[in-house]
C-alpha cells in the first residue's frame, strides 16, 4: 500500500442503506482506477460477532473487527438506514462509542442519508451547517435544535464535516471529497466512468424540477405528460401535440395543467427545456450553442433570453458561476 494512501472507515450496522455504503465506496475504488495506483483505502467497521450485517435490501455485508481498524483516519463515513433500522442502531451503545472513537482520530467527518443522526447525537454536529434525507430533516431539527439542518440541500461541507442527503447524494458528496483531494479533473473522469451527474453542486435542491412536476402531476395522470415532453425536448411540440398524446381536448389539457403545476402546457413544456439546459450547463466543456438544440431552442441567442428571464442569470455566466461553487 502506498504511503500515501487515505484511510476511509464505513460502520456497519443490521439495515444500513446498501447504496449509503456501495455508492460513496465504489467513487473511492474508481478513483484508484483513475489514478493508477491506492490513493484510498475502505474499511469497513462490523462489531458484530459474525462480522457481518444483512443491510436493507437483504444483502449480507461483510466488515472486520475494530483492531483491523487504521490508527490514524483520514475519513469518516456514516451511512443511514430506514427510520426502524436507524432508531434500532442509534440505541446500541456499543456503535455509538465506536464511531464516537473513530471520529476522534479522523481528519474529515462525513455521513450519508440519516447517518447524520449518528454524529448529531454525539454532539459533532453542534453549531454546524448539515443536510439530511427529506424526509428525516424535520426530526434532526426537532431532536437536535444546536444544529442547523439545511432542508433542500444535496450535500453540505462546514469545515472539516461534510453530510449529505441520502441514497445517491451520497455519491455526490464523495466525489466533492476527491474533488477536494485530487482536483476536479480526475473527479470529472470518476464521474463520467459511473455515468453519474458531472460533479453536482452541494447546494442544489434534493427534488428535480421534472421529479417535482410528476409528483405534482400523478394526481391528475399528467406524470406520462411529463415523462413524454422530456423526451421531446428537441423537437416541435405543441398543445395540440399534447393533447392528443393523452387523448384529451386542448381545453381539458389547459385545465388540468393549470390544476397541477399552476402554468399552460406550453409554460410546462418550456420549463422542462429550461432545466434540462441548466444541467447540462454543469458540464464544463459541451457547448451552449449544442445545448440550445438539445434543448429545442432556435439558436443560442434564443435559448439565453429565455435562460436569463427564467434564472436571473445568463448561461454562461450561470456555467461561470457553477464552476466556481466546485472550486472554493
Amino acid at each position: 500500500m502506498s504511503q500515501s494512501a487515505k484511510h476511509i472507515v464505513v460502520p456497519l450496522f443490521p439495515g444500513v442503506e446498501l447504496l449509503d455504503v456501495a455508492g460513496p465506496a465504489e467513487v473511492f475504488t474508481v478513483a484508484n482506477f483513475e489514478m493508477q495506483r491506492e490513493v484510498y483505502r475502505v474499511h469497513f467497521l462490523c462489531l458484530e460477532a459474525k462480522r457481518s450485517v444483512r443491510a436493507s435490501s437483504g444483502l449480507v455485508l461483510q466488515g472486520k473487527a475494530w483492531r483491523s481498524m487504521p490508527k490514524d483516519i483520514d475519513t469518516l463515513l456514516v451511512p443511514g438506514a430506514e427510520k426502524r433500522h436507524l432508531y434500532n442502531a442509534l440505541a446500541d451503545p456499543r456503535l455509538l462509542s465506536a464511531i464516537d472513537r473513530l471520529q476522534r482520530r479522523s481528519t474529515r467527518r462525513t455521513s450519508v442519508c440519516s447517518g447524520a443522526f449518528f454524529l448529531a447525537q454525539l454532539g459533532i454536529l453542534d453549531g454546524r451547517r448539515v443536510t439530511t434525507h427529506w424526509d428525516g430533516a424535520g426530526e434532526l431539527t426537532e431532536w437536535y435544535p444546536s444544529v442547523t439542518v439545511v432542508q433542500d440541500s444535496l450535500y453540505q461541507q462546514d469545515g472539516d464535516i461534510w453530510t449529505s442527503a441520502g441514497v445517491l447524494s451520497g455519491v455526490d458528496m464523495t466525489l466533492a471529497l476527491v474533488r477536494q483531494d485530487l482536483g476536479a479533473e480526475i473527479a470529472l473522469r470518476i464521474a463520467r466512468r459511473l455515468v453519474v451527474f458531472l460533479v453536482r453542486d452541494g447546494g442544489q435542491p434534493q427534488f428535480s424540477a421534472p421529479m417535482e412536476l410528476q409528483s405534482r402531476a400523478s394526481g391528475l395522470d399528467l406524470d406520462e405528460l411529463v415523462s413524454w415532453l422530456e423526451s421531446q425536448l428537441p423537437e416541435s411540440v405543441t398543445v395540440a401535440d399534447m393533447a392528443d398524446h393523452l387523448a384529451v381536448s386542448v381545453r381539458t389539457l389547459h385545465r388540468r395543467c393549470q390544476e397541477a403545476f399552476g402554468m399552460t402546457p406550453a409554460k410546462l413544456f418550456s420549463e422542462l427545456r429550461l432545466e434540462h439546459a441548466r444541467s447540462r450547463l454543469h458540464a464544463p466543456h459541451v457547448p451552449v450553442k449544442m445545448i440550445a438544440h438539445e434543448c429545442g431552442f432556435s439558436s443560442q441567442p434564443a435559448l439565453s433570453k429565455a435562460f436569463t428571464q427564467r434564472f436571473g442569470v445568463s448561461p454562461s455566466r450561470y456555467r461561470e458561476n457553477f464552476r466556481s461553487s466546485l472550486e472554493h
